[in-house]
């Protein structure tokens, strides 16, 4: 399907404008030093599973397979075949897709890149933005247009000095949802629905860096457009899910699900403009001629109103769900390692009888980072990452076709493999703490990818990931009582069970 997408026209347009020859020159010259694909093994020679209609039966009831354990499903396919296999789900509908999961593999791929790295378009979000009327903005598969909106997102969301200018304000979004936490919690010392809690802690963190204000989730009830908001996100990534599984049946009929997925989009696009619209006249009402530090750095781009209102909204979107899931499964790695959630405590309360705490001293903070990467390890965030190259390469030994995505499956094939990590089945936050530059740092892809097509917003995640632990563990001693949580597939990962934490008031 993707050579069909390749010789349209948009596609010539957008490749003619994307690469130019100084470029192709550039890739010739790194290609012919990494990877020598002339001398490697056909394609065809890449292992891959058989079946009479492709693999698309692997993918129903019918074969037993379970959407939330399709991280399952990828390490049972790599332990039959090895660390490369290729497969093709239907054949004359979809093309073949390698998956790899070879940290070698890994680290020449990630060398090849440029600053247009492709990833390769996911078509049915793209499809229901251009239906829906809303701008790509991040998701865009032109190289060139991508590039636009991402070079200022990494202005913005990248730079060190604008990530901290917020910390104090992330900071009192946490003691304040502590307090929410303090005044809900059940004779159980439960917070009921604490999802739908984190939901407005991470949403409410968002508000903060896309538009400079404070929503207020956390008195009284949920304002209707916001609630709008929360729901719509979480329901695009429900349906993401099955498009993302299904064949791709959506590119020659509208389908039940693209057609919701296209609604989805819409109504959250016309909420998240509706907040920014109200929020900025609050701004000129109270202070006239203010903008919001966003604001500021969009209006100094290329970019339209079309286009700005498009990156908020991605922005805001996409600061919530993920977020809120990263936090659910820290205090659950939390709550069932007291001894870990006992140390890291400890660095808490020291760092915060030594003063303030703001952005350049949470960097300070060793064994909170070890904490979050060693979270990371046991719950990724995704199966990986997806690569497309402009030119064949080679992986693993054989020769991959350019316009083939490859997708690099490192984070949850290799995320408990011994190979990589010591003792992988225990919580060591420690080994973080040891660890050099070596082979296992490509093992895996990391929680927000690898690259230039890396996650724009992981670093203010982690901020508002970092200041809840330290408000929370700063007050509160976490427990879990309920069913173990493991990570379940959901387009990125979810808890399997309901995050619902007790929190014991300390002395």
């Amino acid at each position: 399907m993707f050579r069909k997408w390749r010789d349209s026209r948009v596609f010539t347009i957008c490749y003619q404008n994307a690469v130019t020859s100084n470029r192709r020159q550039h890739i010739e010259a790194k290609t012919a030093s990494n990877i020598n694909a002339a001398k490697s093994k056909p394609f065809s020679d890449i292992p891959e599973p058989k079946g009479l209609f492709g693999t698309f039966l692997d993918y129903t009831a019918l074969r037993g397979f379970k959407t939330e354990e399709l991280y399952s499903h990828y390490q049972k396919r790599h332990k039959k075949y090895g660390p490369i296999f290729k497969e093709n789900v239907l054949p004359g509908l979809t093309s073949y897709d390698v998956f790899c999961s070879s940290a070698e593999a890994n680290k020449a791929m990630f060398r090849l890149e440029d600053k247009y790295s492709n990833r390769g378009p996911l078509d049915f979000i793209q499809m229901a933005r251009e239906s829906a009327g809303v701008s790509s903005g991040l998701l865009d598969p032109s190289w060139e247009e991508w590039f636009k909106f991402r070079k200022v997102a990494n202005r913005y969301l990248l730079s060190n000095a604008s990530v901290w200018s917020y910390s104090s304000a992330l900071h009192k979004v946490c003691d304040d949802f502590v307090d929410y936490i303090g005044d809900n919690l059940d004779e159980n010392n439960e917070f009921p629905n604490f999802a739908l809690a984190l939901n407005k802690w991470a949403l409410e963190g968002a508000g903060v860096f896309c538009l400079d204000t404070r929503f207020g989730n956390f008195s009284g009830q949920l304002d209707d457009n916001l609630k709008v908001i929360m729901d719509q996100v979480i329901e695009s990534f429900s349906l993401m899910t099955d498009l993302f599984l299904q064949p791709p049946f959506y590119k020659y009929i509208t389908t039940r699900k693209i057609k919701a997925l296209t609604s989805v989009v819409k109504k959250q696009s016309e909420a998240i403009q509706k907040q920014r619209v109200k929020i900025m006249n609050q701004m000129k009402e109270k202070t006239p001629g203010s903008k919001t530090k966003l604001k500021t750095v969009l209006e100094n781009s290329d970019l339209n109103e079309e286009e700005i209102a498009s990156l908020v909204s991605d922005m805001l979107g996409g600061g919530v769900d993920t977020t809120s899931n990263a936090a659910a499964f820290m205090l659950y790695i939390m709550a069932v390692n007291p001894d870990k959630q006992e140390i890291l405590r400890e660095e808490i309360q020291t760092a915060l009888q030594a003063g303030k705490i703001d952005g350049r001293s949470v960097q300070t903070m060793k064994y909170l980072h070890a904490c979050v990467q060693e979270t990371q390890r046991f719950f990724p965030f995704s199966f990986g990452v997806a690569r497309m190259f402009e030119k064949d390469i080679e992986v693993c030994g054989y020769n991959v076709p350019a316009g083939t995505r490859i997708l690099l499956t490192g984070n949850v094939v290799n995320n408990k493999d011994p190979k990589y990590f010591k003792d992988p089945e225990t919580f060591l936050p420690e080994r973080w703490l040891e660890r050099g530059d070596s082979e296992s740092k490509f093992a895996t892809t990391g929680a927000f990818g690898r690259g230039v097509r890396a996650c724009p917003g992981r670093k203010f995640a982690m901020q508002e990931v970092h200041y809840l632990l330290i408000s929370l563990l700063s007050r509160y001693k976490v427990e879990y009582h309920h069913k173990p949580i493991k990570p379940h597939f959901r387009l990125l990962t979810v808890p399997s069970e309901k995050p619902q934490f007790t929190f014991i008031p300390l002395s």
